[in-house]
């Protein structure tokens, strides 16, 4: 049988280069970008991934000791919804320790990372492209504040929201509404492929 393919010897014919013979990986970049003050991320695509990934800064100027949060939202909306549930908590030195549940109009956890010192916070979303109800998340982050080093906090929090329509956008703000676009940047990776 020299010479012949062992899809030949098989009988399956011609195997082109397909999405079925070829799957993506666990997943790919989607978007990025950089906010200023209270900012969306906005219009994700939805058409590929069950899942996204989202890494961001939540940054203020004025404080070194504030509050930031963000809420999941749907095509178009401009403002909080009131569908989530949470669970968060923070550990710190100067920043202390508490955590908490709550249904509210977005997901909390402190402190903001002031000015350019170093804060990041990645969120994992299940099903946000699903047009059911059933979309949970959890994530977690850190801050450190550079030679600040008693602000050194970890974060962590879960939760569900409660939404039939799929998650394109989410919004990122803080106690004083003014991060600055330098320090707040953002990035998106699709995760389970469809």
């Amino acid at each position: 049988m020299a010479g012949v393919t062992t899809a030949s010897r098989m009988s399956l014919g011609a195997i082109a280069s397909s999405e079925a013979l070829n799957p993506k990986g666990m997943g790919e970049y989607l978007a990025t970008g950089d906010g200023s003050g209270d900012f969306w991320i906005a219009n994700i695509p939805t058409s590929d991934y069950h899942d996204i990934e989202v890494w961001f800064k939540a940054t203020t100027q004025s404080s070194w000791t504030t509050w930031w949060a963000f809420t999941l939202g749907t095509s178009g909306q401009v403002d909080q919804s009131s569908k989530m549930n949470q669970s968060y908590m923070y550990k710190g030195y100067s920043s202390g320790a508490s955590n908490g549940t709550n249904t509210a109009s977005y997901a909390y956890n402190y402190p903001a990372g002031y000015s350019s010192y170093g804060h990041m916070y990645r969120l994992y979303l299940s099903n946000y492209s699903s047009t059911s109800n059933i979309k949970s998340w959890h994530g977690y982050g850190g801050y450190t504040n550079g030679s600040a080093t008693s602000y050194v906090t970890y974060q962590q929090g879960g939760g569900t929201i409660r939404e039939a329509n799929p998650i394109t956008d989410i919004k990122i703000q803080t106690g004083y509404s003014d991060g600055n676009g330098s320090y707040a940047g953002w990035c998106v990776f699709g995760r389970r492929p469809k």
